[in-house]
């Protein structure tokens, strides 16, 4: 063996257990998208855009359950789940995904967006001043000018206006 070691591999069978839980998600949401309508007059309806998105997921999601399967059994041996600074991590990144939603109604999409963004770089070990700049920028008002600007997609403005 070339230095193979527990875990080497990087995928274990936590991995194939994500990649079922993705796979039903996928089932899930493009059983809903297929409520919507696919294609209208004007082009693409709303369900066009979903049911592709969920093609994509529950494609990498049979992608990540065959690379888990298919390795080593003694690379599956020594799994461990995530340690408790990770779990930490985790769980401040879905408290800002939860605090995101009501802060829409709120601030309104581009700053709503701009401070989950802001927490997540920094959450995830981002120092670099100019780093954070860019995907605070990137992520509120980029955005914004994106979907709303060029797009033309309602995003909501919130109380603030903003």
């Amino acid at each position: 063996m070339t230095g193979s070691a527990p875990g080497a591999t990087g995928l274990t069978r936590a991995h194939a257990w994500v990649g079922v839980a993705l796979l039903a998600l996928a089932a899930w949401l493009g059983w809903h998208a297929a409520r919507l309508t696919y294609y209208s007059s004007l082009g693409p309806g709303p369900g066009f855009f979903p049911r592709w998105l969920c093609v994509a997921l529950a494609c990498l999601a049979l992608v990540v359950i065959a690379q888990a399967l298919r390795a080593p059994r003694a690379a599956r041996a020594g799994e461990a789940g995530p340690s408790g600074s990770a779990l930490a991590r985790i769980a401040m990144v879905v408290a800002a995904l939860a605090l995101a939603g009501p802060a829409l109604d709120i601030l309104g999409f581009r700053a709503a967006m701009a401070g989950f963004c802001l927490v997540v770089v920094l959450v995830l070990g981002c120092r670099s001043p100019a780093q954070i700049a860019i995907a605070v920028l990137v992520g509120g008002p980029g955005a914004q000018l994106l979907f709303a600007d060029a797009l033309g997609v309602a995003l909501p403005a919130g109380w603030l206006g903003l």
